[in-house]
């Protein structure tokens, strides 16, 4: 009797996992990614001379089961970015519980209201039932991954061209 492995987590982005998605978004005709939202997480800061709340989301990329996806806001973007909603940048991170993990991170100007409107969906997706979904379709150009090695795309910054909340709520 022989006792199957579970498969362990990619702690990195492979050579074949950069190529398949470099490959899948310059090869779409409408490039973008879908992120499956699983968690919320809200961090407060105070000293005795300032204070800062920060939230932000985090879940899986659709399509690329070992790549963790997360999503926040920043005050301003830098200047290449200004004319975007934001950029998608892909990396070698940590999770949220310290672990080693091929990552895409999704950047969001904070002067939108996005992060307020998904955060009431994403409240009354639980209300209703807890096993409802939120997923954000993500448009992006990538331009600027377009003849460049696989190996060469890690940190490598893609505008966003435009999101998408797609909330499926049911009630049974």
């Amino acid at each position: 009797m022989s006792k199957k492995k579970k498969k362990e987590r990619q702690s990195t982005w492979s050579i074949d996992m950069l190529e398949e998605f470099r490959d899948y978004l310059v090869k779409s005709i409408l490039p973008s990614i879908l992120f499956v939202i699983k968690e919320k997480v809200n961090r407060i800061y105070l000293t005795n001379t300032k204070h800062t709340y920060h939230s932000y989301f985090l879940g899986e990329l659709a399509g690329f089961e070992d790549v963790y996806c997360g999503i926040a806001s920043l005050d301003s973007l830098i200047e290449e970015y200004q004319g975007y909603i934001g950029y998608i940048e892909i990396l070698n991170g940590n999770s949220e519980r310290g672990e080693p993990v091929p990552m895409v991170r999704v950047v969001i100007n904070k002067d939108i209201t996005f992060f307020e409107s998904l955060s009431k969906m994403a409240i009354e997706s639980r209300l209703l039932n807890p096993n409802n979904l939120m997923e954000l379709i993500i448009g992006v150009d990538p331009s600027g991954l377009k003849g460049i090695p696989a190996e060469n795309i890690l940190n490598i910054k893609l505008p966003i061209k435009y999101i998408e909340i797609a909330q499926l709520i049911s009630f049974v």
